[in-house]
């Protein structure tokens, strides 16, 4: 498995995160669906200090997040499958009930594992934030981000 490249701005309300796919995908996304189009091309680019080791592997465990996710939209989908078979169902309440309880309880599976992948996500955010700012002053110098507002789109440099 390759290690990923970090980037600066792949999305507008995200400082810094791994490349999950080509970032062609995402040029060709922001031209053909969004406003700003020069801005963001502008401002999304490769990292090109060193990130710490541990913060390196905690954002490489965003990606763990991400297929969490996944799971949770699936275990979502297949407890919303249960409900509406439960609902339509009269003979079958007994089985249909099991496999809605255990749609259920990978739900939460799904659901715990995704909301403790953020916290680490987020501790190794907090931790490292000083350095990660500091860093990007540097690489993206009059960048318009907002720390406080979380974007490259704040308040105060809107007309």
């Amino acid at each position: 498995m390759t290690k990923p490249k970090f980037y600066w701005h792949i999305h507008h309300d995200v400082l810094l995160e791994p490349l999950t796919e080509p970032i062609k995908n995402r040029i060709k996304f922001i031209k053909e669906n969004k406003d700003e189009i020069e801005l963001r091309l502008k401002l999304m680019k490769p990292v090109k200090g060193e990130l710490p080791k541990e913060l390196k592997e905690l954002l490489e465990a965003g990606k763990e997040r991400d297929e969490a996710g996944k799971k949770l939209d699936e275990a979502w989908k297949k407890r919303d499958e249960a409900w509406k078979e439960w609902d339509e169902v009269g003979k079958k309440r007994d089985e249909v009930g099991k496999e809605r309880d255990e749609a259920g309880k990978k739900l939460d599976e799904a659901w715990k594992k995704w909301d403790e992948a953020g916290k680490e996500r987020d501790e190794a955010g907090e931790k490292y934030r000083k350095q990660i700012l500091a860093l990007h002053k540097r690489e993206c110098p009059n960048c318009p981000w907002s720390e406080k507002e979380q974007t490259i789109f704040p308040k105060s440099h809107q007309k």
